[in-house]
């Protein structure tokens, strides 16, 4: 079971082409690593102008869960508290990473306060995920 943790954030990036049970299946998996289920995560958010796409806005309507669309400063501000760094997204859209960084920057736009990662990048071929809460949460029980 879950503790309670305050809320959760998902922070999700996928490909053009990437197809929505992709993004799912990486999304639940995401989920299963924290023991988290779909109804806990408070919103999912992401890089603006990504907001649009197929997989992304197919997983917030499965989940009836609010999108957020963060400008590119906010991910860069995410920085010093991300795992993974990609330079093809800094080279690509200008951020060092989407999942990780809109994970965090939600928390923070939405609680006031740093966040931390819950759950570091996760990948497929097309999609990335990340989980992140308040710095101040506790960690998941056993």
């Amino acid at each position: 079971m879950c503790a309670e943790v305050g809320p959760v954030a998902m922070g999700v990036g996928c490909r053009r082409d990437c197809p929505p049970d992709a993004l799912m299946a990486l999304a639940m998996t995401t989920l299963a690593m924290a023991n988290v289920q779909p109804s806990q995560i408070t919103l999912l958010a992401t890089l603006a102008g990504r907001q649009h796409e197929t997989a992304i806005a197919s997983l917030a309507k499965a989940w009836r869960c609010p999108l957020i669309a963060l400008p590119a400063q906010a991910l860069r501000d995410s920085e010093p508290a991300m795992s993974h760094v990609s330079g093809t997204t800094r080279r690509l859209h200008g951020v060092p990473g989407v999942a990780e960084a809109a994970a965090l920057a939600a928390i923070r736009q939405q609680m006031g306060t740093p966040a931390r990662l819950l759950v570091n990048r996760q990948q497929c071929a097309r999609a990335t995920c990340a989980l992140a809460v308040s710095a101040s949460m506790t960690a998941l029980a056993e």
